[in-house]
């Protein structure tokens, strides 16, 4: 999508503060504010209960929460006119129908409403039980995922992490038992006196980064190993059930943030050389993110000259010129898409321009989604120190074939907590001199700082699937307060719930309801698929608000369905539609 001189008109639309409450209690998202940074899926039953440990999962798509339905009704045999007969009735029958037949309305209006049935898909709970894949891995170490398998002399290409750099250059391979952290070394470490000292703290971390890579090692293999089937490899932990609490804490902070140590984690192959983490039977990357990841940054590389000369925002830095890609991913999740499309603008952009660095920047209001994501960089991007050496994103160049030019290490990709949304009113009110306003969070000036910006490229994968959500309002007495939100001539979402200055600091969404499909029964999953925080419209008016007026790409994936809502969101928000991608999946 690119984007149309409309933008400026666009920008400076404020949203509409609401004059009265609608009877409806109905939401058609979650609205702005703290009610969407409350929590990491609004409204999913889970939260509720996790206090308690039980199973209770999102309300049943079936029955809506009610554990009950209608009964069928039988269908009627089809009786041929032939076959009718026809009884005569007399004017005192049809008299005595009509007398009566307001009660016997009643009665049958009293019958219908006791005759319901069990809900077969909740089994009349109204609600349906957590995944039991998840439950399970609860219980399960994390592991990190063996290499994909390769064909006969494939070579590898593309950018290195720092890790895998530290790992082929030590060549540490594990034996067939099981490593754990923190063992490998033939000694522990001193409790007492020394716990705080820098130079243990140092040791103990030096320790714990050459037993990850080791673990590393044997999930990855040998370049030259193409035959040997290998397995993922359970990363245990390093503190015994002796270990004291504070000791536990502190092998945690010295440890990679990389690691799966967590149960259920699992630090999977993602693109090339980078890997991803994540959780079991949760929010996982899907075929959807590596098709926009890849239309998004091969067209943006095909559209960049080979020349320096470029539109792109120019840097004086230490005396040389640098050109900054600035890339935004919108509802980044656990930024798979942010990271794919990184790795290909480290892998290619640097063979069209000899002096470039990348600023990237991902926004996602789910806490667990943010801190998966943040630990994945610092495992694709992040500084390593090892065995003496340091590793960084351009050490030892950026690919693995050595005509290439190494990448530069001030390359900035980064995660930022918060609503996407809140870009539209912070871009708006930085245009017109006014101190911005978003959700009450700690991110709010990460967020002012995203806003700032104008990008050359943004993506974005919008849930599919329409939820309604009710809220209430624990200062007016926990009367609900809601109304429909609605797509305005204006180009603007507005909504009762949803105002730009966050009026509702005691609103709270109670329930989520599904109306397509199925709720994902996976508390991560379900904002990833369903319209929790806004849907293409959300996407499209952001998008126009932080591209680049001159030379800014916007991709986004959307399901078919939603066809026409695209084409109408981009409009409103004053974009205009370049080329559609036709995405099929293969059979088999």
């Amino acid at each position: 999508h690119h984007h149309s001189p409309q933008r400026d008109v666009i920008r400076n639309v404020q949203p509409l503060v609401p004059t009265s409450t609608m009877p409806s209690s109905t939401l058609r998202f979650v609205p702005r504010g703290p009610a969407s940074l409350s929590s990491d899926a609004p409204g999913w039953a889970a939260e509720l209960n996790a206090a308690n440990n039980n199973n209770k999962g999102p309300t049943c798509w079936k029955c809506k929460g009610t554990g009950c339905l209608p009964l069928q009704k039988k269908k009627m045999r089809f009786t041929p006119p032939s076959q009718k007969v026809e009884v005569e009735r007399t004017p005192t029958q049809d008299s005595d129908d009509a007398s009566s037949s307001p009660q016997i309305h009643q009665q049958q209006q009293q019958q219908q409403q006791q005759q319901q049935r069990i809900c077969p898909v909740c089994k009349g709970k109204g609600y349906l039980p957590i995944r039991s894949k998840f439950r399970q891995s609860q219980n399960e170490v994390g592991v990190i995922t063996c290499r994909r398998r390769r064909p006969n002399q494939w070579k590898e290409f593309g950018h290195i992490p720092p890790v895998v750099q530290a790992m082929l250059a030590s060549h540490a391979h594990d034996s067939d038992s099981i490593l754990t952290m923190g063992q490998q070394h033939g000694g522990k470490k001193n409790d007492g006196e020394n716990d705080g000292d820098d130079d243990d703290d140092f040791a103990e971390t030096s320790k714990m980064m050459e037993s990850a890579i080791s673990l590393l090692s044997k999930a990855n293999g040998r370049d030259d190993d193409y035959d040997t089937k290998r397995n993922d490899v359970p990363v245990v932990a390093s503190c015994s059930t002796t270990s004291t609490t504070s000791s536990s804490s502190k092998q945690q902070q010295l440890q990679p943030q990389w690691l799966p140590s967590n149960p259920g984690e699992q630090l999977c192959n993602l693109v090339g050389r980078w890997r991803i983490l994540q959780r079991v039977a949760s929010h996982r990357w899907t075929t959807d993110d590596l098709v926009t990841a890849y239309v998004a940054a091969s067209t943006f590389v095909s559209s960049q000259p080979k020349t320096n000369n470029t539109d792109a925002s120019i840097e004086n830095n230490g005396g040389e010129r640098k050109k900054t890609i600035r890339y935004l991913d919108l509802g980044t999740g656990n930024a798979s898409v942010l990271q794919m499309a990184s790795w290909y603008l480290l892998s290619h952009l640097k063979q069209r321009s000899s002096q470039w660095k990348l600023a990237a920047v991902g926004v996602e209001a789910r806490s667990e989604a943010v801190g998966l994501a943040r630990r994945s960089l610092s495992f694709n991007l992040g500084t390593v120190e090892y065995e003496g050496k340091v590793y960084t994103s351009g050490s030892l160049g950026g690919s693995m074939t050595e005509e290439e030019d190494a990448v530069p290490p001030d390359n900035d990709v980064r995660i930022v907590q918060g609503d996407f949304r809140d870009l539209v009113s912070l871009s708006s009110t930085k245009n017109n001199g006014e101190d911005g306003s978003c959700s009450t969070s700690p991110s709010c000036s990460s967020m002012e700082s995203v806003a700032s910006e104008r990008y050359d490229l943004i993506t974005g994968t919008p849930p599919y699937f329409r939820v309604d959500f009710t809220s209430s309002n624990r200062s007016s007495n926990n009367n609900t307060q809601t109304s429909k939100v609605e797509i305005s001539s204006s180009s603007n979402i507005r909504s009762s719930g949803d105002n730009s200055n966050n009026d509702k600091e005691d609103e709270v969404i109670t329930s989520a309801v599904i109306q397509q499909g199925g709720m994902p029964t996976s508390m991560q999953s379900a904002p990833a698929r369903c319209e929790f925080r806004g849907g293409i419209e959300a996407y499209c008016l952001a998008a126009s608000a932080m591209l680049s007026p001159s030379h800014g790409k916007f991709v986004v994936c959307e399901n078919w369905l939603n066809d026409n809502r695209v084409w109408k969101g981009a409009e409103e928000a004053g974009l205009v539609i370049e080329c559609v991608w036709p995405v099929m999946g293969r059979e088999g």
